[in-house]
């Protein structure tokens, strides 16, 4: 984990990582589409993100360097009070890590539900 990156966004990143890394010209469109959706839909994971550490995750990931800038360019201009416009099929959707606010949850399940 990146150093002062939130547990949810740091498992983001490396998704989107393993994503990239399938491809020889790295990011797609429907990812950056992901990513812009996810900072609108989701602002409190992305609130006390710095680009600092988000640009050092990307790295050690092992996105490019150009990658790694869309993604810390998306964090900065949403963080700026920008929005952010996912293409029309992406608008609602959200990675499915929980964001790190608040207390814990448990839900417990009974073995006959399962």
């Amino acid at each position: 984990m990146a150093e002062g990156l939130p547990n949810d966004v740091d498992e983001i990143i490396d998704l989107i990582a393993r994503w990239a890394a399938g491809y020889s010209t790295g990011l797609k469109w429907n990812e950056v589409a992901k990513l812009k959706a996810d900072m609108m839909n989701v602002p409190s994971r992305w609130r006390n993100v710095t680009t600092a550490s988000l640009r050092t995750k990307c790295l050690s990931a092992g996105l490019s360097v150009d990658d790694t800038e869309i993604i810390v360019e998306l964090l900065r201009k949403r963080q700026a009070g920008r929005r952010l416009r996912p293409t029309a099929g992406y608008r609602d959707f959200r990675f499915q890590q929980l964001p790190v606010e608040g207390p814990t949850v448990c839900i417990a399940v009974a073995a006959g539900d399962v």
